[in-house]
């Protein structure tokens, strides 16, 4: 497996990551202040966010979760190899 690669699914996993805790951050400002207009508009901006950038790796490298997948019809969560086994541990 190439260097490049490896550094470009790197960068790109961190984005994800990044989206996710910013989500996950702006989740629990909101349970605190539901009404706040900003904060409701930047949780769906990084929800946007998070949602592209999870898009995209998923279509390169393959499913993030058990929850995601291209084709309804066929289970591949557990076909393909497990994440720590595709390198980029």
């Amino acid at each position: 497996m190439s260097m490049l690669y490896n550094s470009e699914r790197r960068k790109l996993l961190q984005t994800v990551n990044q989206f996710g805790f910013a989500l996950s951050d702006i989740t629990l400002f909101l349970d605190t202040h539901p009404n706040d207009q900003d904060a409701l508009d930047y949780y769906h901006q990084m929800n946007h966010m998070y949602k592209k950038a999870s898009s995209e790796y998923e279509h390169q490298y393959g499913p993030l979760t058990q929850f995601a997948g291209e084709d309804d019809n066929v289970w591949k969560w557990s076909v393909q190899s497990w994440p720590w086994e595709r390198g980029y541990c």
